[in-house]
Parts: structure tokens; C-alpha cells; sequence
């Protein structure tokens, strides 16, 4: 495979110097060991006197430069401005389960910039755009559109809505004993372009070729470039070093060939359970492969051809071909890496598109060799901070076209609290078809990992345990809907009540929710046109028992759940059915508060047609229960109160972090202790104590055959209720279970 010599070289020529000289073709391949030749994150460059770092950008770009990495530059993808740059050593690791650390250059640094936009419109701009708080830049200003790796050692793209155009290639060179980072710029504009050098502080290091001038602005060194089709050549020498002169053209490097030129050939295994309707299959990760990357596996869906796209949270996109009936080659190739927290995956019209830390990014793969040559960004205005738990969860899109994705608030190390807030923490997003814009859907969610989307378009969230957060809770959302967090409801008045949930989850059953996923498929039993939820925490699979609620404003609904009797090898976070086979793939990984054996997992929950022994609905009314099951039950024993026995307990919507089960009949309890982060929060003994209120079954009655009633006389509405069961199914099988749930209202 080849690539073309860069688009702005074609159309506005190389320097003359440069022109003169043939691209120098490279193969493509890593130049060093893993994170490779770049990594997207947050930032930082340049450390002051008192080592505290002097450039940090939310959302970044760090690239190595040249064969060995002998440099490195960073980019601001917010501010659309070169951070610094440096050389010898890259940047330090990013730790994804630390509490604030970020990559910081390693190396010495040549220069940094100030917090203004890189690039302004006119060669005589009086000013440099800025972006206050953690806001992007305006659409006037020069945005990133693409950053595109494997052209040269990479390659960005800023333009503005008016047409104005930037493309921006940094490499470099060893010149009079000095190592040099070169900037080679193409602009585009009709009224010139005033590009930020550095800090004026930095200036005496610096030097520029082309046409235009140099001067100041805003604190900054910055040159003035004159309208038209215009190149210049930026070159920064290191610390202690005098002004470059004479510095030859670098080449221009042409790369060949795949990046990840390795795949990577796994068989799976298929479950030797013969009598489950459920079962699950292994699909094997390629966790031992040639780039040392971690396979945290994060989100997953479908490619046009079949194969499988799966996400990593360390930063990877990976493709599966050769997923068929008996999983004995599976084909792995890298299809992209460095991306900031990946957690959310959606093929749409044949490209991948990325739910990141600092946005939404699509992956073009221009050659359809497997690999994405462009990374484009879809949309960055997503806010972002440095606290380290503000991660950004899933991706979903709905019959318009309209993408759908969740962030979650800042939460303070050790859990409880919020650093600082922004708009965007604790929010429900919506995306066009296009991507132009933003749209807040719904508030109040503290750390929700997964969302779901019906056929309809209706959304439904997790939630995990913690400030405003009793324990995890599975939301049915509504336009504007405020779901329990009072710091992230986004309010002018703080709400002094939240959208009520479908329902409640004790922490045995699920510590830490993940997404949801409606059964599309019609291969896959009794569960077709319903919805199932997923646990991170226990690694569980349940099905949702939903009943709808009439004039009840902040509860439309309410319901339970029926857990589906497996266990995946990591934690359930992101599932879809194979528009192939029709059968269910689901994938996570193992982090913080879960009992995931595996740090990912890919893995196929099979519909054997064997018979389903669950309930498939839950109807609460006055008086009363009503259980629906997939099977016929035994009449006799199911008709024994003795078989049936239910308890009910609330918790205490509060500031404090989480909540201790209390009785329905008392008062809600009040937090005694002062926690970590100056609130209320509930004592040991609280939280220990567990006052569940047992209500007695006084008759059963078995109507058709598959529908149990439950006389329960004094059924009342409860957070929580805990229906647990000991049956027999119609053929004699046992049917032992319980379903966990919700009770807003009992209508008649």
C-alpha cells in the first residue's frame, strides 16, 4: 500500500529547498515500544522552577518525531494550538486507575505556548481567541478537523466554518549539533493568518521561513502570515542553544505499508453446557500480541463485513473477522490506537466512531486496508477537566441518526464529592447525524457507565453508587429529566426531587451498573422485543421486567429484574446482537468494584432453544403481584405461599454516599458522621444494618398455566423489593430464582 504525498504539498508545493528532494519512504511501523508513535490525553509540558507544570492541555495530542523518537511536540485539541515541544524521552505512562496523574513530557523542553488559540483569522488579528472554562474554541476560530498519523509522523488539520484552512506536519533534524523540532505549515486564507509561535519568553530560540513577519501578541511570539495559499517552515532550537539558521528542508516522509502490519489468529471456545437455553461462548482476546497492548476490552459493534469492532479503554481499536458458528480462527487486526479512554463504540455508514474522554472521533480507513489512516474529529466540544473519574461512557444512536452519549461527574478521590464542575459533568449528550452540535438530553447521573437505545428511540441509563446515589439504579430517561445527582443537575435552583428510576439494585445483585440493549434479534428466545441490563460489578446479565405507570410525573415506570444464570469472565459493559447470527456479544473489563476474573472479555450469549426458565414480567397493583413466566410452572407447588417469599426496604436519597436499607414503616434515617469531603455522611453502623420488612403471601393462585397472582395484602410502595421463589416448572425442572425490584405506585 501506498500513501500519496500530503494533500497540501500537492496543491501548494514544498518550500524550494524541499522540493528538490524525493519523499523518503518509510514502512510503516512502530518506531518504539508501546504507546507507540503517539498518544491522545491530557497533557502536560514544561516544569517550573518549583516543578509544578508550566502547559498542560485537557485534551491532546503528543506525537513522536523521527526514526528513534530522538523528539516530541503536543498539541491542544481544544484550543487548536501547538502545547511545546522536547526531545529525548516521551512522555510518562497514563495510568488509567490513578487519581489525577497525566502523561508529562519527559524531556527537556524547547518552548510551550500560553492558553489562547493557536491560529487566528487575518494577518493583522488584534487578538487571539480563547475558549473560557473548559469550553471549546468558537466556530469562527481554527478548529482541528483531522489528525491523520501516517502522514509523515503525522499530520493535523485546523479550519474554521469560514473556509479558512490549516495543515500542519511537524518533524525533526539534527542541524549544527543541535536537534531541531520543525513545524511545517500550509495556510489557507482569503485575509492571512497570525500563527502562535511560542511564549514571548521563548522567542530568541525560534525561527521562521516563508513569507510574513514576526511580532508579538497577547504574551505570545507569533508570526504574520500574508492571504493566499502560503507555507511556512517553523523551526525551535533546544534549551542553550542559539537561533536556527540555515536549517535544511526536512523530508518529506512518505509511509508504507500497515502500521500494526501483524494480525493476530485466536480460537475460541464454545460452552460445553448442553441443557442451559443460555450459554456463553468465548471469543479469545488478542492479548498476547506484538505491540504489548493491554486488552481492557471497553465497547463493541458491527462492521459492514461481518467482522466485529472492539474498543480498549488503554486507548486501541481492534477488528474480529472469522467470528462464525464454531470460533476457530478469529482474526484480529489493530485498526487504531492512542485514543483518550475509549469507552463507547458505533459503526455508522462503515466507519468506526469512538466515544472518547475528549469527545467523538471517526476513524477513516481511506485505503480499506483495516487501518485508520484519518482521525476525525466528529465532535470535541465535550468539556473535560483533569479530575481523573470524569469518563465518558458509551455510544448509541437512534432511528433519526442521532447520536447519544453519557459523561460522568468529577468525583474526588476516595468517592465522595465533586471536584470542580462543569456543563457537561453528570450529562446525558446528544449528537446530530452530522455531528454539529452538542444537545444536553437529561442531568443528575454521577457515574454512569452505559447507556441503551430502543427501536422506538427511548433512552435508559445506569448509575453507580455514591454521592445522591444510594445504590445503582437503571433509569428510564425523559427529555430534561434530573436523575438524583443535585451538584450535576445543571440547575439555577438546586432540584429538591429526582426522576424516580425503573428500578433499585442491592449491591449483592449489582455494585456498578453497565449499559443496557434491547433483544433486536428474533433468534434469540422469548427475550425478542425486550430489554436486558448489564452489570459491570457482578458481571451479570438480567432481563428487565418494566411495567408503565399512568399519572405518576415522576415515575413512568417501574419493574424489576430477573438475572440470567452465567457469569461473564469480565465486567458487562457494552452488548450487541450480530445482525449475522442473531445472537447477543458482549464485552468489558475488569477495574475498580468488580468481580471480573479477566481484565477483558469478548463473549457470545447463545440461544440454544432449549426451554427458558424465567419470569419474563412483573405487574405490581393493589393487593398484589402478578408473575409471568417463560414456561409453564408446576400449578401444585407453585400455588404454595410457602414457595414465594418477598421483603421490602428503602433507602435515603441524600448527599452522603450511599445509603443503608431501612424499613419502609420508619422515618428515613439521618447520617451521623462527617465524611472526607465536609458532608454528612451514614456510620459503619448504619450502613451495616439491614431493616428489610418481610410481607406475607396469603394465597397464590396459577391463572394460565404460566401467570402466577400473589395475594399480598399489604403490599406498599418500597425502593426496593426482593421476590425470591422455589418452584418447579411444568416438566419438573427446578425453577429457583428471585427478581429484584421497584414499587413507585400499586394501581388497581
Amino acid at each position: 500500500m501506498r500513501f500519496p504525498v500530503l494533500a497540501f504539498i500537492l496543491s501548494a508545493g514544498l518550500l524550494c529547498a524541499q522540493a528538490k528532494k524525493p519523499a523518503r519512504k518509510v514502512t510503516a511501523k512502530p518506531l518504539v515500544e508501546a504507546p507507540g508513535r503517539w498518544i491522545m490525553g491530557t497533557i502536560g509540558v514544561g516544569k517550573g522552577a518549583d516543578g509544578a507544570i508550566e502547559a498542560t492541555a485537557y485534551k491532546g495530542i503528543a506525537l513522536r518525531l523521527g526514526d528513534k523518537g530522538e523528539a516530541s511536540i503536543a498539541y491542544d485539541t481544544r484550543l487548536g494550538r501547538v502545547l511545546g515541544g522536547w526531545s529525548g524521552k516521551f512522555t510518562t505512562e497514563m495510568n488509567l486507575m490513578s487519581r489525577g496523574e497525566y502523561p508529562t513530557a519527559m524531556g527537556p523542553h524547547y518552548f510551550i505556548t500560553g492558553e489562547v488559540a493557536g491560529y487566528a483569522v487575518g494577518e493583522d488579528a488584534t487578538a487571539l481567541p480563547v475558549a473560557p472554562g473548559y469550553s471549546a474554541l468558537p466556530v469562527a476560530a481554527f478548529r482541528l478537523r483531522t489528525f491523520e498519523p501516517k502522514d509523515g509522523d503525522g499530520a493535523l488539520v485546523f479550519a474554521t466554518a469560514g473556509g479558512d484552512k490549516v495543515r500542519e506536519r511537524p518533524s525533526t533534524l539534527e542541524h549544527n549539533e543541535a536537534r531541531l523540532i520543525i513545524r511545517r505549515i500550509a495556510l489557507s486564507s482569503a485575509k492571512g493568518v497570525t500563527v502562535v509561535l511560542c511564549r514571548q519568553s521563548d522567542a530568541a530560540r525560534v525561527a521562521v521561513r516563508g513569507p510574513g513577519r514576526q511580532d508579538s501578541l497577547d504574551g505570545q511570539a507569533v508570526w504574520r502570515a500574508p492571504a493566499g495559499q502560503v507555507e511556512i517552515e517553523v523551526a525551535y532550537a533546544p534549551p542553550m542553544a542559539s537561533k536556527p539558521e540555515g536549517w535544511p528542508a526536512p523530508e518529506a516522509v512518505v509511509r508504507l505499508g500497515r502500521e500494526w502490519a501483524s494480525d493476530v489468529v485466536t480460537a475460541g471456545e464454545l460452552s460445553s453446557d448442553k441443557d442451559s437455553a443460555y450459554v456463553l461462548d468465548r471469543i479469545k482476546l488478542p492479548e498476547e500480541n506484538p505491540w504489548k497492548a493491554p486488552m481492557f476490552t471497553s465497547a463493541l459493534d458491527f462492521m459492514p463485513d461481518g467482522a466485529i469492532a472492539v474498543s480498549t479503554f488503554h486507548g486501541d481499536v481492534w477488528t474480529a473477522s472469522g467470528v462464525d458458528a464454531g470460533l476457530q480462527k478469529v482474526t484480529w487486526r489493530r485498526h487504531a490506537a492512542g485514543l483518550y479512554h475509549a469507552l463507547g463504540l458505533k459503526v455508522v455508514n462503515g466507519d468506526v466512531l469512538v466515544t472518547c474522554r475528549d469527545g467523538v472521533w471517526r476513524l477513516i480507513d481511506r485505503d480499506k486496508d483495516g487501518e485508520a489512516d484519518v482521525y476525525e474529529a466528529f465532535n470535541l466540544d465535550l468539556m473535560v477537566t483533569k479530575n481523573f473519574h470524569e469518563f465518558v461512557f458509551d455510544l448509541q444512536q437512534d432511528p433519526a441518526g442521532n447520536l447519544y452519549f453519557i459523561k460522568a461527574g468529577p468525583v474526588r478521590n476516595g468517592g465522595r464529592g465533586f471536584d470542580d464542575i462543569c456543563d457537561h459533568h453528570g450529562a446525558l449528550l446528544r449528537l446530530p447525524p452530522d455531528g454539529s452540535r452538542l444537545e444536553v438530553v437529561a442531568t443528575g447521573f454521577r457515574a454512569p457507565n452505559g447507556i441503551g437505545i430502543g427501536p422506538t428511540g427511548q433512552l435508559t441509563t445506569g448509575d453507580n453508587e455514591g454521592t445522591w446515589t444510594p445504590v445503582c439504579r437503571l433509569n428510564w430517561i425523559k427529555q430534561g429529566g434530573f436523575y438524583g445527582v443535585v451538584d450535576l443537575a445543571h440547575r439555577q435552583t438546586p432540584p429538591a426531587d429526582y426522576d424516580r428510576p425503573l428500578c433499585w439494585f442491592p449491591k449483592d445483585v449489582d455494585n456498578s451498573s453497565g449499559g443496557q440493549v434491547w433483544v433486536t434479534s428474533d433468534k434469540w428466545g422469548p427475550w425478542s422485543g425486550r430489554l436486558l441490563h448489564l452489570s459491570y460489578g457482578t458481571c451479570s446479565l438480567f432481563g428487565v421486567l418494566p411495567q408503565k405507570l399512568e399519572g405518576v410525573p415522576l415515575a413512568p415506570i417501574q419493574g424489576g429484574v430477573a438475572r440470567f444464570d452465567f457469569t461473564f469472565d469480565s465486567g458487562a459493559m457494552r452488548a450487541r446482537f450480530s445482525p449475522a447470527d442473531g445472537q447477543l456479544y458482549v464485552t468489558g473489563l475488569r477495574g475498580w468494584q468488580t468481580t471480573a476474573t479477566r481484565n477483558g472479555a469478548l463473549q457470545r450469549v447463545r440461544y440454544t432453544g432449549a426451554p427458558v426458565r424465567m419470569p419474563l414480567a412483573l405487574t405490581a397493583v393493589k393487593g398484589g403481584l402478578r408473575v409471568e413466566f417463560a414456561e409453564p410452572v408446576d400449578p401444585k407447588v407453585a400455588a404454595d405461599p410457602a414457595a414465594w417469599n418477598l421483603e421490602v426496604w428503602n433507602y435515603v436519597w441524600s448527599s452522603a454516599y450511599g445509603s443503608p436499607d431501612v424499613s419502609t414503616l420508619a422515618p428515613p434515617a439521618q447520617a451521623t458522621t462527617l465524611g472526607n469531603d465536609g458532608k454528612m455522611q451514614f456510620s459503619k453502623e448504619q450502613m451495616s444494618e439491614r431493616k428489610h420488612d418481610p410481607l406475607a403471601v396469603r394465597s397464590v393462585k396459577v391463572v394460565d398455566g404460566r401467570t402466577v397472582v400473589l395475594d399480598i395484602p399489604e403490599l406498599r410502595p418500597a425502593m426496593q423489593t426482593q421476590l425470591k421463589y422455589d418452584l418447579k416448572s411444568a416438566d419438573g425442572k427446578e425453577l429457583r430464582g428471585q427478581i429484584i425490584g421497584t414499587i413507585h405506585a400499586l394501581p388497581e
